[in-house]
C-alpha cells in the first residue's frame, strides 16, 4: 500500500517547501551508491542531486542539476510566466559557474550570454551555434481558453518573428465540408454485423458547425498560409472521436496539391468500424463506390455483444479473426498459415493463460475451419467454458514435447509453438542455478515470484520435428536480470553475464558461445567506464585473454551532448576519431568535416558527413531551405577518393514524401538522381533513375501498374521503358508481374524469376515470413529455404544452386557459413561499432561509419584499410560507377542499407527486415506491415512513409524519424527531451516536433503508447542477452515505458509544451529501448541507457520497479472507445486503477454534467480520494 500511495504522490507531486535565505526550493537526492544514511554533500558518483526552485506562488522557476555538466558544473534552466501565470517563453538549460546549487538571481541574463556568445571554453563545444533565440515561444489565443495559436523552437531562424512556426487554428466545420458517414448494425450470433450508410440530410455532409475544426500548419509554411498547403487538418465530433483527417499533397505529374481524406466511422457505440483512406476519394465517391473498395481500400471491423473486436479485414488481406475467454483474453487468432514446410494447411494460433492472465504456451491447431463460422464455433465453447487457465506442474508433455504445464482448456489437441516460464525455475532444460554472477548473488527459485525465467520456442522445420530452443534469466537481488542463458537448437549455447552498478547500469558483461555443444568456448569481454554524471565514456572489448581493444571513447560538451567518440585500438591511439555537430535544436548536423579530412594531431578520416536542414551550402537549384526537421542536403567524403565532395539535395510534397533526390559533384548535375510520383495512398506511380556513371545516364523508367485499375495497394507490373539491365531489371512484359496470397505477401516476382506463370515461388508461414523461394528462370535458378523459430527468430538459410549448397546459421548474432559438405566456420559477430570476423588463430576487428539513417558507408580495420564503401540513392539502391573499394567479401559487408542483410543469392536482390523484405529497386515491401492498422492513412506496402531521407524503418514496422535512432548521448539536459512516439530529438529541450504530434494527436499518441506496452510484454523473453553483449538496456524497456505512461497522461493531454516534450520524448526512449534488440547492431537501445529523467520520474520509476520487485504488477488494460489510457497497478491485496476517458462529468468534479469532458480518474481500493480521484484535463 505504501508502494502505491507513493507512486500517486509521484502523479500528483505535493512539494514540502523548505526555505533558503530568500527562496522556496525543493531538493531531490537520488543516491547511485549504497549508503546507510545521508550523504551531507555528496558528489556527482556518489548521487544526483536536483534543486527546484519556486516563487511565492508555488511555481517553479529555476531548475538546478547539480554538477551535471561534463565538468562538474550546475546546470540551470530558468523558468518564467506571463501576467497570466503562462509559460511563455521556455528556455534551454546552460552551464552556470558555480557547483552550489545557488539561486542565481542574473539567470535570465546568463542563459542569453551562454547562448549568444558561445565561449567554447565554457561550453565545451567549439561548434554550439550561437542563438538570441535560446527558447522556444508560444503565442496564445486571446481568450480564457488559453489556445496555443503558434510555437517557435529555438534558434534564430525559429524565432517568432521569422514565421517558421507551428501554426494552429480552431474552427468548425463549413457545408460540404465533411462527408456524414454512418454505420447501420444487424446482430447475429452474438456479433454486430455492420454496412456503411452516409447521411441522407444535406447531401450527405455534415450541417455547418457541428464538428471542431483544427488547423496546424507545420514550420515551413509562410506567415499566413493556406489550408491547401503544408497543414495537417483534423475534424472531432462532439465525443471528441477524429471523424476526417485531411492532408493535401500532389498526386502524379499534377502540380495542385489535392486533399487526402481518411476518414473514420464509428457504430453507435462509438466503435470505430471503418477506416476510409485517400485513395478511395472518399469526399467525392459515391456510396455504392466506396462499398466496392471496402475490401480492397479500407479497413473494416466487426464487434460483438460486449464490445470486442471479434473480426477485422486490414486491405489486401483476408478477414481476421479473434476469439476471447470470459475473462476477454484473446486465445485464438486466425486464419494463421502453417508454420511447417510440410503442411499447407491453415489453421489457428491460439494462446493459454495462467491464473494472472500471463500467457503460458502458444500453438497452432486445425481443428476449427478458420473462418467466420468457425470463429462463431470456438466463441460458443469459450462462452460455455468454466475453466479458464492452466497450471504449472513439474512434468509433463504437450504435443509430444515435454512442457511442465496442464492441457486443460479447449482446444487441447495442436502443435505446441513456444512456451513461457514464470516465479521457479522448474523447467525443462533448464541450467544450474548459479550461486553467484559476477560477485552478485542470484535469486533462488524461491525468490523470483513474478519474474519471468524461461522459455521455449519451436524450430520451425517439419511438423514432427521437436527442436526447440531454451531461453532463461537470472536475476540480482533486486531483480534485475544479470544472466541470460540461451541453449540453441544445435545443442550449443551462448549466455551473458552482466555487472551491474547500484543504480542498473551495466559496468561489465562477459559473453560465452558454443555453436555445438563440443565446440570450444568463443568468451568476449566488455568493460564499461562511466563519468560521474553517469555519461558512457569508454567501452573496450575482449577476447578470451587476448589483448583489449577499445571500442569507443565518448567525449561530451557541457550539456551532455556527445561531440567525438575515438573508435578501435586504444584511447591514446585511436584508429579514428569521430566528430559530431548538432544545430541549436539538437539536430545531427556533421560527421566529420567534409572540407578537411586531415587534422592536426587525429588520425586521418576515412568518411565524413553533413546534413543540412535549413543552412543550405551544396548549391543545387530547386533545393529550399526547410524548418519541419526534413534534410535538405547531405553532403559526403571519403578517403577512397581524396575527399572528394559529393551532394545530394531533397525536394518532397506537403505530405513530407520525397518527391526528388538531386545529386552533385562539383559541376556536375543529376548523375544519380531518382524522381518519384505517388498516388493518394503514397503508392509510388512513376520513378526515374540515373546511374552507373557520373556522367547523366537515365537507367529507370518506371511506371507502376496496381490492382482494379490503379484503386488498390497491390502493385501488379512495372513497366521500365529506360530498357538497361541496371537499377530495376524489366525481364516479364506480358501479364502481370506479381501476384499475392490472401494475406497479401508477394507469391511471384517473373521479373526476378520467382515461380513461373503457372506457378508461385514463395511460401509463407503463420508470420507471413517467406521459408522458401523458387526461382525457376533466369541466370542464376535454384532455390533458398529459410529456417525460422515460432517467434520470427532467423536461425538458418539453405541456398541451394544446381549441385551446390551454402548452410548460413544466425545464432544471438554469430554468423556461420558451410559450403556444401565443407566446414562450417564463424563468419563474424557483431560490436557496437563494427564487426569482429575470424583471422588464421586470431581475430579481426572492423570498425564502420554508418549514416543519420544506420546506412553502412564505409568499413574499415586497425591498418585504415577499407574493407568496402557503399553510397546510396534514397530509396537504397546501391550506386555503381564510383568507389568500388572492395577488399574483402565477409559476410558481414551484407549487412547495408539501415543495417539489415541483402540478400543478394540468386538475383534476388531484397533487404531482409525482421518482419518483412524489401526491394529496394522498386521501393517497396513485398507483404502487408504488421502495424498497417497504426498508418492507415497510406499504402500498407510503403517503405518507412516515403520519408526516406529523414525516417529509418525499424524492423520492417513503422517508419521512425532518424533522430530516434541515432546512437548519440543526449541525455543531460535537465529539463526533459523533446519529440514525439515517431521521433526523439535528442538534446534539445521541448523539441516543436513533438509539439506537432501532441497537439495534431494527442488521444492516438498515448493509444500508440499503450498498444507498445502490451506487445512489450510478449516480446521481451530473451532480450538481454543481445544487451548484455553490447552494454546495452532494453531489458526493464517496459517498465519505462508503463511509467512514462503513468506520470505522463496528466502532462500529455493537460500540460504545457515543455511537458508534453518530455513526456512524449521519455515515451519514445523507452520504446526504441524495447526494439533496440532486433537492430543490436546499431546499438540503438542504447538510448534508453543513458536517458536522463527529472527527479519525479525516477520516483515513479523506482516505485513501479519496487512494486514489481515485491511481488506487484503494472498491467496496461484493454480500452473501451471512451478510453485513452487504462492501467492497474496491483501489490499484495491493494490495487490501483488509473484511466484517461471522456464521459458526462458532474459539476462537483470539474465537469458540467452534460457533455463529454475528459479526465483522469485514479481508483484506489480502501482509500478515499480527494474528488474520488478525478482530475479534470484540458
Amino acid at each position: 500500500m505504501k508502494k502505491i500511495l507513493n507512486l500517486i504522490f509521484v502523479l500528483t507531486p505535493v512539494f514540502l517547501l523548505g526555505q533558503t535565505i530568500t527562496e522556496n526550493f525543493v531538493k531531490t537526492t537520488t543516491y547511485k551508491q549504497p549508503t546507510s544514511a545521508a550523504i551531507a554533500n555528496p558528489t556527482p558518483s556518489q548521487a544526483k542531486v536536483e534543486v527546484t526552485y519556486f516563487d511565492g506562488l508555488g511555481r517553479p522557476i529555476q531548475q538546478i542539476a547539480n554538477q551535471q555538466s561534463a565538468s562538474g558544473k550546475d546546470l540551470v534552466t530558468h523558468i518564467e510566466y506571463d501576467n497570466f501565470g503562462r509559460q511563455v517563453e521556455e528556455y534551454l538549460p546552460f552551464k552556470s559557474s558555480n557547483t552550489d546549487m545557488a539561486f542565481d538571481p542574473s539567470v535570465k541574463a546568463n542563459v542569453l550570454s551562454f547562448y549568444g556568445n558561445p565561449n567554447p571554453a565554457i561550453n565545451g563545444n567549439p561548434a554550439l551555434e550561437a542563438t538570441t533565440n535560446p527558447f522556444s515561444k508560444k503565442e496564445f489565443e486571446a481568450s480564457p481558453l488559453n489556445r496555443v495559436l503558434k510555437q517557435a523552437a529555438p534558434g534564430n531562424d525559429w524565432a517568432m518573428a521569422n514565421n517558421h512556426t507551428i501554426k494552429l487554428e480552431y474552427q468548425t466545420n463549413s457545408a460540404s465540408e465533411v462527408k456524414n458517414f454512418g454505420v447501420s448494425l444487424v446482430f447475429a450470433n452474438n456479433t454486430y454485423n455492420p454496412t456503411l450508410t452516409l447521411s441522407t440530410i444535406n447531401n450527405g455532409f455534415y450541417n455547418p458547425n457541428q464538428l471542431y475544426k483544427n488547423i496546424t500548419y507545420d514550420e515551413n509554411t509562410t506567415a499566413t498560409p493556406s489550408e491547401t498547403a503544408g497543414s495537417t487538418v483534423e475534424f472531432k465530433n462532439k465525443e471528441g472521436q477524429v471523424v476526417l483527417k485531411r492532408t493535401y499533397g500532389i498526386v502524379g505529374n499534377e502540380t495542385v496539391n489535392q486533399a487526402h481524406d481518411t476518414y473514420y466511422v464509428y457504430d453507435i457505440y462509438g466503435n470505430l468500424t471503418y477506416v476510409i483512406p485517400p485513395l478511395v476519394e472518399p469526399n467525392t465517391a459515391t456510396l455504392s463506390v466506396i462499398n466496392t473498395r471496402l475490401n480492397d481500400l479500407c479497413y473494416q471491423y466487426k464487434y460483438d455483444y460486449r464490445n470486442r473486436l471479434v473480426e477485422k479485414k486490414i486491405p489486401g488481406k483476408q478477414w481476421e479473426f479473434i476469439v476471447y475467454d470470459k475473462l476477454d483474453r484473446p486465445v485464438a487468432t486466425g486464419p494463421a498459415s502453417s508454420p511447417f514446410n510440410d503442411l499447407t494447411t491453415v489453421g489457428w494460433l491460439i494462446t493459454k493463460y495462467d491464473a494472472f492472465s500471463r500467457p503460458v504456451y502458444t500453438g497452432w491447431m486445425t481443428t476449427t475451419a478458420a473462418t467466420s463460422s468457425g470463429r462463431i464455433s470456438l466463441q460458443t465453447a469459450q462462452n460455455s467454458a468454466t475453466a479458464f487457465n492452466e497450471s504449472k506442474q513439474t512434468s509433463g508433455t504437450i504435443d509430444s514435447i515435454t512442457a511442465y504445464y496442464s492441457n486443460v482448456i479447449a482446444p487441447t489437441a495442436f502443435k505446441l509453438l513456444t512456451v513461457n516460464y514464470y516465479d521457479n525455475y522448474t523447467f525443462p532444460n533448464a541450467p544450474d542455478i548459479p550461486t553467484t554472477v559476477e560477485t552478485q548473488t542470484v535469486l533462488t527459485t524461491a525468490q523470483v515470484k513474478s519474474l519471468p525465467t524461461g522459455s521455449w520456442t519451436r524450430v520451425l522445420t517439419s511438423k514432427s520435428s521437436l527442436l526447440g530452443e531454451t531461453a532463461t534469466t537470472f536475476y540480482d537481488s533486486k531483480a534485475r536480470p544479470i544472466r541470460s542463458y540461451n541453449k540453441n537448437y544445435l545443442e550449443g549455447y551462448t549466455y551473458t553475464d552482466s555487472k551491474l552498478d547500484f543504480t542498473g547500469k551495466t559496468e561489465c558483461s562477459k559473453t560465452y558461445h558454443q555453436r555445438l555443444s563440443t565446440d570450444a568456448i568463443l568468451k568476449t569481454t566488455e568493460v564499461f567506464v562511466y563519468s560521474a554524471q553517469g555519461r558512457l565514456e569508454t567501452q573496450t572489448h575482449q577476447i578470451g585473454t587476448g589483448t583489449v581493444e577499445l571500442i569507443a571513447s565518448n567525449s561530451y560538451d557541457e550539456l551532455g551532448q556527445l561531440i567525438s567518440k575515438k573508435v578501435g585500438n586504444t584511447a591514446a591511439t585511436p584508429v579514428q576519431k569521430v566528430d559530431y555537430t548538432y544545430n541549436i535544436r539538437g539536430w545531427l548536423k556533421g560527421i566529420n568535416d567534409i572540407n578537411s579530412l586531415t587534422k592536426s594531431g587525429d588520425p586521418k578520416d576515412l568518411f565524413a558527413f553533413k546534413i543540412s536542414y535549413n543552412a543550405l551550402t551544396a548549391g543545387i537549384s530547386g533545393v529550399n531551405s526547410l524548418y519541419n526537421g526534413n534534410i535538405a542536403e547531405t553532403q559526403w567524403a571519403t578517403n577512397s577518393d581524396a575527399g572528394i565532395l559529393r551532394n545530394y539535395g531533397y525536394k518532397y510534397d506537403n505530405l513530407n514524401r520525397l518527391k526528388e533526390g538531386i545529386y552533385k559533384k562539383g559541376a556536375v548535375l543529376n548523375a544519380y538522381n531518382e524522381t518519384l510520383t505517388y498516388d493518394k495512398n503514397g503508392n509510388i506511380k512513376t520513378l526515374l533513375r540515373n546511374g552507373n556513371s557520373e556522367t547523366v545516364t537515365q537507367i529507370d523508367n518506371l511506371t507502376y501498374i496496381y490492382g482494379t485499375g490503379n484503386t488498390n495497394n497491390q502493385l501488379l507490373k512495372v513497366n521500365d521503358s529506360s530498357n538497361k539491365a541496371v537499377g530495376f531489371i524489366d525481364e516479364a512484359n506480358l501479364g502481370d508481374d506479381y501476384t499475392y496470397d490472401a494475406n497479401g505477401n508477394m507469391l511471384r516476382d517473373l521479373n526476378k524469376g520467382i515461380g513461373t506463370t503457372s506457378s508461385d515461388g514463395i511460401t509463407y508461414n503463420h508470420l507471413n515470413l517467406p521459408t522458401k523461394i523458387i526461382i525457376a528462370t533466369g541466370a542464376t535458378p535454384g532455390n533458398i529455404t529459410y529456417i525460422y523459430s515460432a517467434n520470427g527468430q532467423k536461425l538458418q538459410k539453405i541456398v541451394t544452386q544446381g549441385t551446390n549448397i551454402t548452410t548460413t546459421d544466425y545464432l544471438g548474432g554469430y554468423q556461420y557459413k558451410k559450403t556444401n559438405t565443407g566446414t562450417v566456420a564463424l563468419q563474424f559477430f557483431p560490436t557496437a561499432e563494427g564487426y569482429v570476423e575470424p583471422s588464421g588463430s586470431s581475430y579481426k576487428y572492423v570498425y564502420q561509419y554508418k549514416d543519420h539513417l544506420g546506412n553502412v558507408r564505409l568499413s574499415y580495420d586497425k591498418s585504415l584499410v577499407i574493407q568496402e564503401e557503399n553510397n546510396y540513392y534514397p530509396f537504397g539502391l546501391k550506386q555503381e560507377g564510383y568507389n568500388i573499394v572492395k577488399n574483402s567479401t565477409n559476410d558481414a559487408l551484407k549487412y547495408k542499407f539501415q543495417g539489415q542483410e541483402r540478400q543478394d543469392e540468386l538475383g534476388l536482390n531484397w533487404d531482409s527486415y525482421k518482419y518483412r523484405n524489401y526491394d529496394m529497386a522498386i521501393g517497396r515491401f513485398m507483404s502487408i506491415d504488421p502495424l498497417a492498422e497504426d498508418y492507415s492513412y497510406q499504402s500498407p506496402y510503403n517503405f518507412a512513409e516515403n520519408k526516406v531521407i529523414s525516417h529509418r524503418e525499424l524492423e520492417g514496422l513503422e517508419g521512425v524519424w532518424f533522430q530516434t535512432v541515432l546512437n548519440i548521448d543526449a541525455a543531460a539536459r535537465p529539463n526533459g527531451v523533446g519529440a514525439h512516439v515517431n521521433g526523439f530529438s535528442q538534446g534539445i529541450v521541448n523539441s516543436v516536433k513533438g509539439l506537432w504530434d501532441a497537439v495534431t494527436s494527442p488521444v492516438q499518441t498515448v493509444k500508440s503508447v499503450g498498444n507498445t506496452a502490451l506487445w512489450l510484454a510478449v516480446g521481451s523473453q530473451g532480450s538481454q542477452a543481445v544487451d548484455n553483449a553490447l552494454g546495452t538496456n532494453s531489458t526493464g524497456a517496459g517498465d519505462n515505458l508503463i511509467n512514462s505512461v503513468v506520470k505522463g497522461t496528466n502532462n500529455l493531454v493537460n500540460g504545457n509544451g515543455a511537458q508534453r516534450g518530455e513526456v512524449i520524448g521519455e515515451v519514445a526512449g523507452a520504446i526504441i529501448g524495447a526494439k533496440g534488440v532486433s537492430t543490436a547492431m546499431e546499438s540503438i537501445s542504447g538510448l534508453s541507457k543513458t536517458s536522463s529523467v527529472s527527479a519525479n520520474v525516477q520516483n515513479a520509476l523506482n516505485t513501479l520497479n519496487d512494486i514489481k520487485a515485491e511481488g506487484g504488477a503494472v498491467k496496461i488494460n484493454p480500452m473501451t472507445p471512451n478510453q485513452e489510457l487504462n492501467m492497474t497497478i496491483k501489490q499484495g491485496t491493494q490495487k490501483l486503477d488509473l484511466r484517461v476517458e471522456s464521459h458526462k462529468l458532474p459539476a462537483k468534479y470539474g465537469g458540467d454534467g452534460v457533455n463529454p469532458t475528459r479526465h483522469m480518474n485514479v481508483d484506489i481500493k480502501g482509500v478515499n480520494l480527494p474528488n474520488k480521484g478525478h482530475k479534470k484535463l484540458e
